[in-house]
Order: structure tokens, then C-alpha cells, then sequence
């Protein structure tokens, strides 16, 4: 029995080299807000901020 491939792709194309690069400010201004949101969210904000807080008062000693 010969195998066969199952759920192949067709070949992906390339960009031309000139289009297509992103800005990394474009990057991190769509990364940040969701980053916060999520953070926000599931209680990250809080833990962060009580974090910072003690290494203030540790580098402050």
C-alpha cells in the first residue's frame, strides 16, 4: 500500500522583498493594549503593581 499525504497545503507565496515589513511601534501599539486588557482582566495588573512596590521598599532599605 503506497501512503498518501493527508491535508496538504498548497505552497504558501512569498512577499515581495520591498512589502510587507511592519513597523515595530506599529507592532507594540497593537501588543500593548491587549497585554493591559488581559493583564487587567486576570488580576496581573494588581500583582505587578504589588511587586513593584516591594522592590521599591527592598531598594529603598
Amino acid at each position: 500500500m503506497a501512503m498518501q499525504e493527508t491535508g496538504s497545503r498548497p505552497p504558501r507565496r512569498r512577499r515581495p522583498t520591498g512589502e510587507g515589513t511592519r513597523n515595530p511601534l506599529v507592532a507594540l501599539a497593537i501588543a500593548l493594549p491587549v497585554a493591559a486588557l488581559l493583564a487587567y482582566a486576570f488580576g496581573g495588573w494588581h500583582q505587578f503593581a504589588l511587586q513593584a512596590n516591594t522592590m521599591v521598599q527592598l531598594i529603598g532599605h
